[in-house]
């Protein structure tokens, strides 16, 4: 089987990155606060723990996590209002599985060369990978509510705007016999004091005279208060930015019975043609459906595979 259902996963090699820089960032905040700690008696704290076995290298790490978020790779949406996609009639616009599929794979020859002319010129197809996704839905309905939990995770701008648009024509009908409500006249507005001269300069005035009481406050406190007042801070900070990646890996679950992709290796001319000779995931009774594509190195596919728990379906056979 070609193609397999879509799991919105949080990627392993993120999570293992976060994983791996816990402890180090445990460390250096402990370091700091014992130091604060015996500051009377001269005991500075000492620098972050050295790289080695269970200490990896942040260096190494930040390497890893630019190829995989910070290297830009090539894409390709196709949605059913696209110009020159799909079947129109009046406003509405209709595409089936095969049909989406099967634009994206007549364009995956400039995907090649986009790779081919930038700084990778000499590609194999032992390192290039393509991640195609496709959203298939029976109506406009189903199409605005399925992009809309994918760009909830995975915002894309023409899948944004297709899910914009394929909600408005789903509640075009409803929505003609809606009235909508106005606020009352005259209306409630806001104002504040400092929306007027007098208050702008009382306000400047009386904020110069509460910053020099807040400076000359700083100034009596102990080095031992504010050493441990920083390190309190760091340790905060860190636990913070690890709570907001904990609420990411969260975040990043959930699945739709109309969401199907596949992973593939190879080069983009080749895949094209592989595509093609598989059924599509779904029959011409989903006739609202749309699809996003990223091919580039194995490296740089690496995140979308991770996070749409794919495999590599021909992976020992080809």
């Amino acid at each position: 089987m070609l193609w397999q259902p879509v799991t919105f996963t949080p990627p392993a090699s993120i999570g293992a990155v976060g994983d791996g820089l816990s402890g180090s960032l445990g460390a250096v905040g402990s370091t700091v606060a014992s130091g604060a700690a015996s500051l009377a008696g001269l005991g500075l704290p000492e620098g972050p723990p050295p790289a080695g076995e269970g200490n990896p290298d942040p260096a190494d790490m930040r390497n890893d996590a630019s190829g995989m978020l910070a290297s830009p790779c090539p894409y390709i949406a196709v949605t059913p209002y696209q110009q020159g996609v799909g079947q129109r009639r009046g406003d509405r616009a209709y595409l089936t599985p095969q049909g989406a599929i099967s634009a994206v794979a007549g364009r995956m020859g400039e995907a090649q060369d986009l790779l081919a002319s930038g700084a990778l010129p000499n590609l194999t197809e032992m390192d290039t990978a393509m991640v195609l996704l496709v959203m298939a839905a029976p109506d406009e309905g189903g199409l605005a509510t399925s992009l809309g939990r994918f760009n909830g995770v995975f915002p894309i701008t023409e899948l944004q705007q297709a899910q914009r648009r394929a909600g408005g024509l789903a509640g075009l009908e409803r929505q003609k016999f809606t009235i909508p409500a106005a606020p009352g006249y005259p209306a409630w507005g806001a104002s504040s004091p400092q929306r007027g001269g007098p208050g702008l300069a009382t306000s400047r005035a009386l904020g110069g005279q509460l910053a020099m009481a807040e400076g000359l406050f700083a100034v009596g406190t102990s080095p031992v208060a504010r050493l441990g007042a920083f390190g309190a801070k760091r340790q905060a900070a860190m636990a913070a930015r690890q709570a907001d990646l904990d609420a990411l890996r969260g975040s990043m679950t959930g699945s739709d019975p109309g969401w199907f992709g596949v992973y593939l290796e190879g080069l983009a001319v080749e895949l094209a043609k592989l595509l093609v000779k598989f059924a599509p995931p779904m029959d011409v009774a989903f006739k609202c459906c749309a699809a996003v594509c990223w091919y580039g190195t194995k490296r740089q596919v690496a995140y979308y595979k991770e996070a749409f728990g794919l495999e590599n379906p021909l992976e020992g056979i080809l």
